[in-house]
């Protein structure tokens, strides 16, 4: 039998924290005034996703979803990694038109603590990922596996696809 996976959410960690519905000694820094969007530096970012990852069981291996989305957060992502003795076992990238984005993400509904989802920021975030993003991924290409999905067909296809991907990652 193989270890248990775990998953984190760079955005839904985020939201527990900023809702009080998940405690962290990062609660002061992560909470911006009512209504509004910040940029955390990263090395706080780091810090949400580490203690998170630090309380799961040594034996889990942790999906970490939507971190580290720059280029500058790469090295300390790595750094925090090594220094709290996790293996980096890979990258899965899914690879999605604008148009499949922005129907998935539109239609998707608003989650608890969330910012309504416009059109425009749902663009917005799509062309970061195109800017930055992409190149966080050839960041980590350049130390680790990285594995490329094709998010184009439906669902379900995509899942299958994630699914192989995790449980190549975890047997390499």
């Amino acid at each position: 039998m193989g270890k248990p996976v775990g998953h984190v959410s760079a955005g839904d960690r985020l939201r527990a924290i900023r809702t009080g519905k998940t405690a962290s000694s990062y609660s002061d820094v992560v909470n911006p005034a009512p209504g509004q969007r910040i940029l955390l530096d990263h090395a706080i970012m780091t810090g949400v996703i580490f203690e998170y990852i630090n309380q799961s069981s040594d034996n889990t291996i942790m999906l970490v979803d939507g971190y580290p989305r720059f280029t500058e957060a790469v090295d300390g992502f790595i750094e925090a990694t090594q220094v709290n003795n996790h293996a980096l076992l890979g990258c899965v990238n899914l690879k999605i038109s604008k148009r499949v984005s922005l129907d998935r993400v539109l239609g998707r509904g608003t989650r608890t603590g969330e910012v309504d989802v416009s059109s425009s920021l749902a663009e917005k975030r799509y062309q970061e990922h195109l800017d930055f993003t992409l190149r966080a991924i050839g960041v980590l290409g350049r130390v680790t596996e990285v594995i490329n999905i094709n998010a184009e067909p439906p669902m379900e296809v995509v899942w299958g696809s994630f699914c192989r991907a995790v449980l190549t990652l975890a047997n390499k």
